[in-house]
C-alpha cells in the first residue's frame, strides 16, 4: 500500500521495450537497482511499468543493450495536476476536499467500547454523554487518563479501563470484575414452610424445623408443610420451651396444572407478492437524502436496512452514514384453519406450556391436550400431572406471652411464704 502511494505521488510510466538484447537490459536494471514491475511479454515486445526517477536512470544502459524505449502512458499525481492544470475549479473542488477531511480529523466521529458484558453499550454511552464527550467532539478537549479514572469511579464493578484515540475514533477497553463484589446478606428471620399449591407430598427432605405433614398426605394451599416453632423438651419429656427457626426443606408433591387458549376460527396469513425495492439513504450529521423508488398500490411493505459508517485509512472515521433499503411487498388475507393447521397449532401451544415447565425444572409425570369446538373459537384444553417443588416461606412472628399481674392479696400471701422460708 505504501510502495502504491509514494508511486502514485512521484509519477510513474508504462513503457514498451524492443531492441537487440531486451533481456541485457533487464538485467542491467537488476544491477543497478532499477526497480520495474508488471513486466509482460506482448507480441515482439516487453512492457512494464517504472517511475519517472528511474526512468531517466535508464538511459546510459538504453544505448549499452541496444534497446529502444516508448512511453505508452503516464500516470500518478504529477501527470494529473498537469493535464488538468487550467480546471481552476476543479482543482479548487479538490482543495476544498482535503480542506474539509482536514477539518474532520479533529473531531471525534466514532466511539467503540470493547470487553463489556454487565454494562451495555447503551449504558456506557450514555455517561459519556453526561461527561460531554459524545459524536462531534474536538479530540483535544478528551483527557484519556480522566476518563479512564471517571469510568472507575462510577462504576466499581469495573477494574480496568483503556482509552485512546486512533484517527477519528475513541476506542474503549474495559474489563469487569468477574467475582461478586459484595456478599449477599443471608436471612435469618424465623419463618414456616407452607404450601404454595394443593397436592400430594411424594418425597421431602426436612433440614431445619418440624415436620407437620408425611410421604403421602394430600395438603391444601397455605397448609404448613415445616414448622419455624421446635419443641424443646427434657428427659421427662416435659416441654421446657419453644426455640423459633427458620424452617428449610425440600418438598415435592403431585400437582395439578390445566390451560385454555382460543384459537380463532380464521388465520391470518402474510405471502409475498414478488415485488422488491431498493433504495439508498446518505446521512451528513442531521441531514439526510433518500433516493427510492415510491411505493404503488395499497399493498403494505417490510422494510429492511443496513447502515455502514464512511471510514478512510482504517480508523479515519466520517460523520457520514450510508443506508441500504431493502423492501419488498406482501399482501395479508384470512382464511379458515384446515385440520392441518388446527392440528399444528394445538401441538404448538401444548409444546410451549411442556417447554414452560421443563426450564423450571418441573418434572411433568403425565400430560394429555384436547381442542373442542366453541362459538368464538377453537378451545385448547391442556392438563398436566407435575412434580413439583410447593414449599415457600411465610415469616414467623414471634409471641410473647406476658402473666398476669398479682392481685393484693396473692401478692400477700407470696410474702409470707418468702418469710417463713427465710425462718427456716
Amino acid at each position: 500500500m505504501i510502495e502504491v502511494l509514494k508511486h502514485y505521488l512521484g509519477g510513474y510510466l508504462r513503457v514498451r521495450l524492443r531492441g537487440f538484447s531486451p533481456e541485457r537490459f533487464l538485467n542491467l536494471c537488476m544491477a543497478k537497482q532499477i526497480v520495474i514491475w508488471d513486466l509482460r511479454y506482448q507480441e515482439d515486445s516487453y512492457q512494464f511499468l517504472i517511475t519517472v526517477r528511474d526512468f531517466r536512470r535508464v538511459r546510459p544502459l538504453v544505448h549499452k543493450a541496444q534497446v529502444r524505449l516508448r512511453i505508452l502512458g503516464r500516470y500518478g499525481l504529477p501527470f494529473f495536476l498537469y493535464r488538468n492544470r487550467q480546471r481552476k475549479l476543479y482543482a479548487m473542488g479538490v482543495g476544498a476536499f482535503f480542506l474539509v477531511l482536514l477539518v474532520m480529523s479533529q473531531f471525534i466521529w466514532d466511539i467503540t467500547i470493547e470487553g463489556n458484558y454487565r454494562f451495555t453499550d447503551d449504558m456506557l454511552l450514555h455517561y459519556l454523554d453526561t461527561q460531554e464527550i459524545r459524536y462531534g467532539r474536538r479530540k483535544k478537549g478528551i483527557d484519556c487518563s480522566g476518563l479512564e479514572e471517571s469510568i472507575r469511579s462510577q462504576y466499581p464493578e469495573i477494574i480496568w479501563v483503556s482509552a485512546r484515540i486512533s484517527g477519528t475514533r475513541l476506542m474503549i477497553k474495559i474489563k469487569e470484575n468477574e467475582v461478586m463484589g459484595t456478599i449477599p446478606s443471608k436471612e435469618n428471620h424465623p419463618r414456616d414452610l407452607v404450601a404454595e399449591k394443593p397436592g400430594k407430598i411424594t418425597r421431602m427432605v426436612v433440614r431445619r424445623g418440624k415436620a407437620q405433614v408425611n410421604v403421602g398426605d394430600t395438603v391444601e394451599e397455605g397448609q404448613v408443610l415445616v414448622s419455624g416453632i421446635v419443641p424443646i423438651y427434657n428427659d421427662a419429656e416435659e416441654l421446657v420451651r419453644e426455640q423459633l427457626v427458620r424452617a428449610d426443606a425440600d418438598i415435592y408433591a403431585e400437582t395439578e396444572a390445566q390451560y385454555q387458549e382460543l384459537v380463532p376460527f380464521l388465520a391470518v396469513k402474510r405471502i409475498d407478492t414478488g415485488k422488491n425495492r431498493t433504495g439508498l439513504r446518505l446521512r451528513l450529521g442531521g441531514i439526510s437524502f433518500l433516493w427510492m423508488l415510491p411505493a404503488l398500490g395499497e399493498n403494505p411493505w417490510e422494510i429492511t436496512s443496513k447502515s455502514s459508517q464512511a471510514a478512510i485509512l482504517g480508523d479515519f472515521y466520517l460523520p457520514v452514514w450510508v443506508d441500504h433499503i431493502q423492501a419488498r411487498e406482501y399482501q395479508i388475507y384470512e382464511h379458515f384453519l384446515t385440520k392441518e393447521e388446527l392440528e399444528g397449532e394445538k401441538n404448538a401451544i401444548h409444546q410451549k406450556r411442556i417447554e414452560n415447565f421443563t426450564e423450571k425444572g418441573v418434572q411433568i409425570l403425565e400430560n394429555s391436550v384436547k381442542i373442542s369446538n366453541k362459538d368464538s373459537g377453537w378451545e385448547v384444553w391442556g392438563s398436566f400431572l407435575l412434580e413439583e417443588k410447593i414449599g415457600v416461606g411465610r415469616k414467623l412472628e414471634q409471641t410473647i406471652i406476658e402473666e398476669p399481674p398479682l392481685t393484693n392479696s396473692e401478692e400477700e400471701n407470696e410474702r409470707q411464704d418468702e418469710r417463713s422460708g427465710d425462718n427456716h
